[in-house]
């Protein structure tokens, strides 16, 4: 019995968005609040890095993320950077002010149940020398493709 690879033609042709562009979407919705707020946000994202989740519930997540700390924050950067491992997206947002665990962690516990959802997690990793940085990882990739190949393999 020979095993026949097949991937469903949604596969193939499904739609990416590239990462760097959806964090300066949501950078310039935020940007008037950190201005007035004496603080910037710099996109350090690679352009390669794309988007094969759901693209609304990632911006959702990262948006309401940005949001905190940006509201959060006086006087100082926020940097955001991404690495891609395999099937996971790892964000770390870095703020360079005084953005403290106890101004936002309430916040943080409600944006960790949206990331769930997603296969995700949101959390403080580092507070050093007034960095703090959050990280936000997420399972790169659509659940229903997964199902596909699921069902696939079962019938194989």
């Amino acid at each position: 019995m020979k095993t026949q690879s097949v991937f469903p033609e949604t596969l193939e042709n499904s739609i990416t968005t590239p990462l760097y562009n959806l964090v300066n979407r949501i950078s310039e919705s935020l940007a008037p609040t950190a201005r007035r707020n004496k603080s910037h946000i710099i996109n350090n994202v690679s352009e390669e890095i794309c988007i094969e989740a759901n693209e609304d519930k990632v911006a959702s997540v990262l948006s309401r993320l940005l949001n905190i700390v940006i509201l959060h924050s006086e006087n100082s950067c926020v940097r955001i950077s991404a690495k891609n491992f395999r099937n996971v997206v790892l964000l770390h947002i870095k703020d360079d002010g005084c953005l403290s665990y106890d101004s936002i962690s309430n916040s943080l516990t409600h944006i960790q149940q949206q990331a769930e959802k997603i296969g995700g997690f949101v959390g403080f990793t580092s507070y050093r020398n007034k960095l703090t940085t959050i990280a936000f990882s997420f399972t790169n990739c659509e659940k229903t493709n997964i199902e596909i190949l699921e069902k696939i393999s079962i019938r194989a």
